[in-house]
């Protein structure tokens, strides 16, 4: 990446250490929400809108903190873990309660992740307990782990999320829990704060928890208002209306520059757990099959002159599946492929590529009789402006080296489907990050799909030394979370290398999100980069409560 370039992106103005006045209990949050949840369920929630609301009503097991390291929230200390990797053991806070006084307990836990875990569950979302062989109640406060195998992603993929109180949602059936009432209007809190009402398409009240483990949160009332315009919801920022704006950055480089001038305006703007990458299909016959191929495609693009022109600034040059904002980024581990016209049409020629006189490059045909042209389709999401942007722009830049590549905006029903079915040449895409980095289901050569039933590695590539080292990383486990991610970080600096260097994807950019507070809101504080993740989704539902008006409204 070009330092500069990151040095701008990720400056901001505002806030970024805790006011040194004291906090105050009073006032009304207002925030912006994007769009209406469909459900408050933990257990059914899927979109980002529906997390953020249940943020604020639920607790979390494990969370990120402001670098995003996991931290306890309703546990009591980290996990112990055995010697073997194989047995991890986690205490609860002791005086923690539900919104209605009963306690929270180890069989809030078992409950929550039994259901989780249950192959009925009606959900969108995706939950993952294989390799977990018993969980068990200690006691009240203690619950024990066992895996059939040392995990290292246990801690951020399973131990990091919300717990649900037992006696509502352990006493439904899951194939039936998405339409049950409870769905639409929850009952028994634990987070901060607890629900008063639901207004459909309008907004939700909340109010103080006064049972909430962490102590009272500052504001009295939580009020999350609809705004599905992204101008209209940074201009409410901008005016006052709204103390909080999670999704700024949806309103665009003129949106956040608006705000950022705004003297009543905090912003922090930065590199998101999230990237957008060309997926190329690499299996036989498809013209992406040789390495030396995609090796050229990677060569003949300008990767910063496409970024900066499709995101205008939202978007950070990205080489490998590993984004900036997580511990296990390196930015040495990655092979980089400056732009190099030269070198792009001699590695075409090795791959078996000539161009043609209508300058389109044909190789006799791998699978059959005759030759087969370079024509290929970029199937990208219709309503995403960046990433259509992007594939015009490598449409045209291939056309160099004898790629015809058109792009072919599809609405989004129907747009993984053929993907999945490993029918299609490249797509653009987004995928949205955890705290954990492990890239097993979209690099391991078992999470092929259509070859197997499950996984999201879509481009037919299989490497039996890199599914060795995710499989490496994946079962080093140490006794320290310090001490695994040392370790792991070094096996994955050799992951890098060979998803980067193979161009297995070739990665587009980081997403870069900013978010706004008016400068009424105290104790706003930024982690590493001017990070905000945090605050989002449930990554720490906890650091919300810790917000004031320092006007006291």
């Amino acid at each position: 990446m070009v330092a500069a370039t990151i040095a701008i992106l990720v400056a901001a103005c505002g806030n970024t250490a805790p006011s040194s006045e004291t906090p105050k209990n009073g006032g009304t949050l207002i925030w912006a929400l994007d769009s209406d949840a469909t459900t408050l369920n933990p257990f059914v929630a899927s979109t980002l809108p529906e997390f953020r609301v249940i943020s604020f009503l639920f607790p979390n097991l494990y969370a990120g903190d402001k670098n995003l390291n996991v931290v306890p929230d309703l546990a009591d200390g980290m996990p112990s873990v055995s010697s073997d990797g194989l047995v991890w053991t986690v205490k609860l806070k002791k005086n923690a309660k539900w919104s209605d006084g009963t306690p929270i307990t180890a069989d809030d836990v078992l409950a929550t992740q039994k259901i989780q875990g249950d192959p009925k569950l009606d959900t969108d979302y995706s939950y993952d307990w294989s390799k977990l062989k018993t969980i068990e109640k200690v006691d009240a406060n203690t619950v024990k782990y066992t895996l059939t195998q040392p995990f290292a992603p246990f801690l951020a993929s399973n131990l990091v999320g919300y717990v649900a109180p037992a006696e509502v949602y352990g006493k439904l059936d899951p194939a039936k829990i998405r339409d049950d009432p409870v769905s639409k209007a929850p009952t028994v809190f634990g987070g901060a704060y607890k629900l008063d009402k639901w207004i459909p398409g309008q907004e939700f009240d909340l109010s103080v928890n006064p049972n909430y483990y962490n102590g009272r949160p500052h504001y009295d009332k939580v009020i999350g208002k609809v705004i599905t315009d992204a101008t209209a919801a940074a201009n409410a920022l901008i005016n006052g209306d709204v103390a909080w704006h999670p999704s700024l950055g949806e309103s665009g480089a003129g949106g956040i520059s608006k705000a950022k001038k705004s003297s009543n305006v905090q912003v922090h703007t930065y590199q998101d757990l999230g990237y957008i990458d060309f997926r190329m299909n690499t299996r036989k016959g498809h013209i992406f099959d040789n390495v030396l191929t995609r090796q050229a495609l990677a060569s003949v693009l300008d990767k910063p002159s496409i970024v900066q022109a499709a995101t205008q600034g939202a978007g950070a040059p990205l080489w490998g599946d590993i984004v900036p904002a997580s511990w296990a980024y390196d930015a040495n581990s990655v092979v980089k492929y400056p732009l190099d016209v030269n070198k792009a049409k001699s590695l075409m020629q090795q791959a078996g590529w000539t161009i043609g006189s209508d300058g389109v490059a044909t190789r006799p045909n791998p699978t059959g009789s005759g030759t087969q042209k370079f024509v290929g389709k970029i199937r990208v999401r219709a309503g995403k402006p960046d990433r259509l942007k992007a594939a015009e722009i490598i449409s045209d830049q291939v056309k160099q080296i004898g790629m015809q590549l058109t792009p072919e905006p599809t609405d989004f029903k129907v747009f993984y489907p053929p993907i999945q079915k490993g029918q299609f040449d490249v797509f653009i895409a987004g995928f949205s990050l955890t705290l954990e980095p492990d890239d097993y289901s979209t690099a391991h050569s078992s999470q092929l799909q259509p070859e197997h039933h499950e996984g999201q590695n879509w481009t037919g590539y299989s490497n039996p030394q890199l599914d060795s080292l995710i499989d490496q990383e994946r079962s080093t486990v140490k006794a320290t979370d310090a001490e695994t991610k040392a370790a792991r970080k070094a096996i994955f600096n050799q992951i890098e290398k060979i998803i980067s260097g193979d161009v297995q994807t070739y990665m587009l950019w980081a997403d870069v999100s900013s978010m706004g507070w008016t400068t009424n809101v105290g104790d706003v504080v930024a982690g590493s980069g001017d990070n905000t993740i945090y605050y989002d989704s449930n990554n720490n539902p906890a650091s919300r409560a810790q917000w004031y008006s320092k006007s006291g409204k």
